[in-house]
């Protein structure tokens, strides 16, 4: 009789984890196999060999649970495993029909985002995050997202800590501040948790995300390709090369890859050309304004997929 292996993994708090990785080691031939927790927390794997021992424990942004050990003398089908993280995460992953997605930073900022799927396309749908600049927030994308979910693109547009919907930190209002530009332990904690967001839903492409950012987002997309390897490619409108390196920590933390680069000062993009890893695609646009002036020019819209087409 086949074995199953199912549960939840939750905070200290019982609060489902989404996008946890849950671990089943076969101890006879050292195989293992790996799940992702979905937005209510829950693993599960079906059909396992019935006289092999497992080991099976939970891992999620650096914390591992107890392992736990399911014998193979054991006559049972269905094996409940919980496990519990000491991680701050309060509701994560939550996906409320009228306002959207609402998920945790590490550090308890409570981010609000938008997800919108393309007709009739079927899964895994691919997907690409979308990151507002300084003092915006997503609604600056309608027209850009407009036309990749024509193109059979999902859509995820973050409002950034401090910006739009997000703004409280552990229920206390915050606004945004301009030294969060070069800050490490601001921006760059929205990325984590708006990726496993994306990872966590069943109908999306969670090994290739596509990020798209302005201004601080685009320098936040930057440090996205090379911090996460499922992100496939990035889009960079407008990146400030004087923040890009501080914001990421350092510069042995600023490692981009697969990035379209589109400046409205040549000599900025000259000094990403260095940096980031092929392909690398940097082009001057005389655009002025913030990222609605940017993606309503026909231009920019027709180089990004372009790019997508080419990449992707």
């Amino acid at each position: 009789m086949p074995k199953n292996i199912h549960g939840v993994v939750e905070d200290l708090r019982g609060k489902p984890i989404v996008g946890a990785h849950v671990f089943i080691k076969d101890l006879k031939t050292n195989v293992v196999r790996t799940q992702t927790t979905d937005p209510s927390g829950v693993y599960q794997i079906f059909a396992l060999p019935p006289t092999i021992d497992y080991e099976v424990y939970a891992e999620y942004k650096g914390k591992r649970s107890e392992s736990r050990t399911i014998s193979g003398f054991v006559n049972r089908r269905d094996n409940l495993l919980n496990f519990q993280l000491d991680v701050a995460v309060m509701d994560s992953g939550g996906v409320d029909e009228n306002r959207g997605p609402e998920f945790n930073t590490y550090d308890r900022v409570r981010l609000h985002a938008s997800l919108e799927l393309p007709s009739g396309v079927p899964a895994p749908i691919p997907t690409v995050l979308l990151l507002h600049g300084f003092g915006e927030d997503r609604a600056v994308w309608e027209g850009l997202k407009k036309q990749l979910l024509e193109r059979g693109w999902a859509v995820v547009a973050l409002d950034l800590r401090g910006h739009g919907d997000s703004k409280t930190k552990d229920g206390v209002p915050i606004e945004a501040s301009p030294s969060w530009r070069t800050d490490p332990h601001e921006f760059p904690q929205d990325l984590s948790p708006a990726l496993d967001f994306i990872k966590a839903q069943a109908r999306l492409n969670n090994r290739k995300i596509v990020v798209i950012g302005s201004d601080v987002g685009a320098n936040l997309a930057l440090i996205a390709s090379g911090r996460f390897p499922e992100v496939r490619t990035v889009v960079a409108i407008n990146p400030k090369f004087s923040e890009s390196l501080p914001l990421a920590g350092s510069s042995q933390d600023f490692t981009p890859r697969s990035a379209l680069i589109l400046t409205a000062d040549a000599s900025e993009g000259q000094q990403f050309k260095g940096l980031v890893k092929q392909p690398v695609d940097i082009q001057q646009r005389s655009i002025s304004g913030g990222t609605a002036a940017w993606i309503s020019n026909p231009s920019v819209a027709d180089t990004i997929f372009q790019w997508l087409q080419k990449t992707f």
